[in-house]
Order: C-alpha cells, then sequence, then structure tokens
C-alpha cells in the first residue's frame, strides 16, 4: 500500500530534516486523533455545524503536513455535511480513520 503522507512535500517543507519532519507529523497525529474524536460525537449528536468545523481543521491541518488523501475526505466531509446526509458523514469519518490509522502506523514505525 502507498504511503498517505507525501515524504517529498514534507522534505521540502523541512529542508530534508527528517527529526522535525516526525515532529511536525507527531503533532498532527496528536491533533488529528481529537478532531476525529470530536467529528464521531458531532456525527451522533447531529450537528452539522461542529462537523464542518473539525472537517475544516482536518484539511487544513492535514493539507500543512502532505496527507492529501486525508484532506480531500476531510474536504468533502465539511462541503457535503447537511441534517441529511449524516449517514454519509459516518462513512467518510470511518474513511478518515483509516486513512489516520495507517499515517499512526507509518509515524511510529
Amino acid at each position: 500500500m502507498t504511503s498517505p503522507i507525501d515524504w517529498d512535500y514534507l522534505a521540502t517543507l523541512s529542508g530534508g530534516d527528517r527529526e522535525f519532519e516526525l515532529e511536525l507529523l507527531q503533532a498532527f497525529v496528536e491533533d488529528a486523533q481529537q478532531r476525529l474524536t470530536a467529528l464521531v460525537e458531532a456525527v451522533n449528536q447531529g450537528n452539522v455545524d461542529q462537523i464542518k468545523r473539525d472537517a475544516h481543521h482536518l484539511k487544513g491541518a492535514s493539507g500543512n503536513v502532505g496527507i492529501s488523501a486525508m484532506q480531500a475526505v476531510a474536504a468533502q466531509l465539511e462541503q457535503s455535511t447537511t441534517t441529511e446526509t449524516l449517514g454519509q458523514a459516518k462513512a467518510l469519518i470511518e474513511e478518515l480513520q483509516h486513512l489516520f490509522n495507517t499515517v499512526v502506523n507509518e509515524v511510529s514505525a
């Protein structure tokens, strides 16, 4: 499976400092974990505004560290979630969690 992390982007961002890249990713992982938990709660509560806020934050944060697959799914979640599409939102959050777990495994390897 290919990595969800764009290591070339990170290398450009960090000037090739691998330790800094891992620090950035670790900070992302900590923040994203909280956002994903909040997203699950927001879906369970039907809080569309909160879903959009957390998805927007996750979209920016994942883009900043070169995880474009998560960025794309978060963008879709932010743009498409309404009270009528909460079921679809759950599926998108599951996809985000899967991508997140892949990132965590790669960062901690």
